[in-house]
């Protein structure tokens, strides 16, 4: 191993410890309300929820692999898995460009571009908004409509996201992108097959997060038939608030408000912040099993699992 390859491994390694103390910190940084918040909760309802996340988890790999085949990189569910948790650790640094960033450093070990890389985390994005506000488009005005009229611009945003999802559209965009930075257009456009079935996985990915917090709901009391539509269209809201503040790690604060705002139509005021803290931390704590499966898992070639920072300068496509 040469001076250069010995440095950014070093580096890499480096990156890797400062995201999981950030993660580990987002836990540690809320412990007093958290405690206070799961005292109130039955015990049941945590354990339901937990799983319900993980499954959101996992479609929500499923639905970023989808969309890496549709752009022609056909992915391994062990290999995508790898890529996908670990880069999810990126979220807890401020800026939403880091996990995007280390899924196209990771992803570069199997030969994928970078260039498809980042235009699949740039599209997962718009994807998970232009589905997730247009479910709290429809179910927050019936289910809660105080948190509908305060979120009004989610009726503007939402036809926005889903226009530009049109495969012309997009492939239109993503290639002047790629020539104004100066680099080779897409090999493989976007298809309307791949894209319909990314976003159906999409909506199962904000069904099982909106039953997450569902199950939250129903364990301090709420009416599960008025909490359901109001769970799942707030929590879809929620976490394309929080993908919006950019500038937050996880969409840190905003998204807890939105969520809250949703639930007080079901909960009081108190309750409905207990459960987007609980939501959140429930979150965090499936991210970081996630990750840490994936770095005790052997790879079946080197370069290291532990190459995760897409921060380090490179000359690739």
């Amino acid at each position: 191993m040469n001076k250069t390859s010995s440095w950014r491994s070093r580096l890499r390694v480096a990156v890797l410890v400062i995201v999981l103390a950030a993660a580990v910190a987002a836990i540690v940084r809320n412990w007093a309300e958290l405690e206070a918040a799961l005292r109130e909760l039955s015990p049941w309802a945590v354990a339901g929820a937990f799983p319900l996340s993980l499954l959101a988890m996992v479609a929500a790999l499923f639905t970023w692999r989808s969309l890496m085949a549709d752009f022609g990189a056909k992915l391994r569910v062990g290999d995508a898995a790898r890529i996908f948790y670990l880069s999810q650790l990126g979220k807890y640094i401020p800026g939403s460009i880091w996990s995007m960033l280390s899924q196209a450093e990771l992803a570069r070990d199997l030969h994928v571009p970078r260039r498809t890389t980042l235009t699949v985390g740039v599209l997962t994005i718009v994807i998970a908004e232009a589905v997730g506000l247009s479910v709290a488009l429809v179910t927050l005005p019936f289910a809660a409509p105080a948190a509908a009229e305060e979120y009004w611009w989610v009726a503007l945003l939402a036809p926005l996201f889903l226009i530009g999802l049109h495969p012309k559209l997009l492939t239109w965009g993503v290639n002047l992108a790629l020539r104004l930075l100066r680099r080779a257009p897409l090999d493989h456009p976007p298809s309307w097959r791949g894209l319909l079935r990314t976003a159906g996985l999409q909506m199962l990915v904000w069904l099982m997060f909106g039953l997450s917090a569902w199950v939250l709901v129903l364990g301090l009391g709420g009416s599960p038939g008025e909490a359901l539509p109001a769970a799942i269209g707030g929590y879809a809201l929620a976490h394309c608030v929080g993908l919006l503040a950019v500038g937050l790690p996880a969409g840190a604060g905003v998204r807890d408000l939105a969520l809250a705002a949703a639930l007080s139509s079901v909960l009081s005021a108190p309750e409905a912040f207990v459960v987007a803290l609980v939501a959140r931390m429930i979150i965090t704590a499936v991210d970081l099993l996630l990750a840490t499966l994936q770095l005790r898992r052997r790879r079946r070639a080197e370069p290291s699992i532990l190459e995760l920072s897409g921060a380090i300068p490179d000359n690739s496509a």
